[in-house]
């Protein structure tokens, strides 16, 4: 697949060779700090990179040695909201993969469904619901689409996660299992939308992670995806006024706390 090769070839001769990948989610960025990543090659300096169209942001990519192994950290992630296609929003995917990376770690904040969920737990997605009206492969032209038709049945790699349950034992984390539902945002859901998840089997809310997933299944990566429940659904007991800022807090909060725990996973995925 053509149109990542330029960035790709950048980012090489910039940061090294990837074996892998992680996309900084809203309040991962710390993440970064705690593998001891450099400096970050900003977004706009990226040849072939989308023109973010959301004010205030900037974002970059920088690298981190993990076990001996390089690995790229994308340090804001782009969203549809941004007036992105599905494929633009999942360009960091395929830079990893004409890079070389063979696998990615993609973390988000997402509202929890669940009546137990707390803000600041753990989940690791197995599955999804593509509810932003869109779709990375979509946007490939038939003719140059290799597969025509791409099988998702295992798009979030089930080896992956059971690997990120047995580093949770070790460190003493409670991480769920969870379907996410992404919607297009930038609106949080009503408590109506959120009944509305729950019956469709959603227990995770997100606006990113999907268009991400779908293009790395399409390109071969393996996908592990951890998110952080940054706040009740609306409508929920204690859902209480979800602000942007809150949610930023608390998963910065919670990356803090568990640093060790997110890089002992990530570890694991190296192997």
């Amino acid at each position: 697949m053509t149109g990542f090769e330029g960035g790709a070839a950048y980012l090489v001769e910039r940061l090294g060779r990837p074996a892998l990948g992680v996309l900084a989610g809203s309040g991962f960025q710390g993440f970064a700090s705690a593998l001891g990543a450099g400096d970050a090659a900003a977004f706009d300096t990226i040849p072939g990179f989308p023109s973010r169209r959301a004010p205030g942001h900037g974002g970059g990519v920088a690298a981190a040695d993990v076990d001996g192994a390089r690995v790229w950290i994308v340090l804001e992630r782009l969203h549809t909201y941004e007036r992105l296609d599905a494929l633009e929003a999942a360009h960091p995917i395929g830079l990893l993969a004409a890079a070389g990376a063979g696998a990615v770690l993609l973390t988000c904040a997402a509202g929890g469904l669940r009546d137990d969920d707390r803000p600041g737990d753990f989940a690791v997605v197995t599955d999804h619901l593509n509810l932003l009206g869109d779709d990375p492969i979509r946007r490939i032209p038939p003719d140059r689409r290799k597969p025509a038709f791409v099988d998702l049945q295992h798009a979030y790699d089930p080896a992956l996660s059971t690997r990120w349950h047995a580093a949770a034992r070790r460190h003493g984390i409670e991480l769920r299992d969870g379907i996410l539902a992404a919607l297009p945002g930038p609106c949080y859901e009503t408590p109506a939308e959120v009944r509305m998840l729950r019956g469709m089997g959603a227990d995770l809310a997100s606006m990113s992670v999907v268009p991400e997933t779908i293009l790395a299944a399409y390109l071969g990566l393996r996908v592990a995806a951890i998110a952080c429940v940054s706040n009740r659904g609306a409508g929920l007991d204690g859902a209480g006024v979800i602000a942007h800022d809150d949610v930023v807090d608390v998963v910065v909060h919670a990356v803090r706390r568990g640093a060790s725990f997110l890089r002992d996973g990530l570890s694991t995925m190296l192997f």
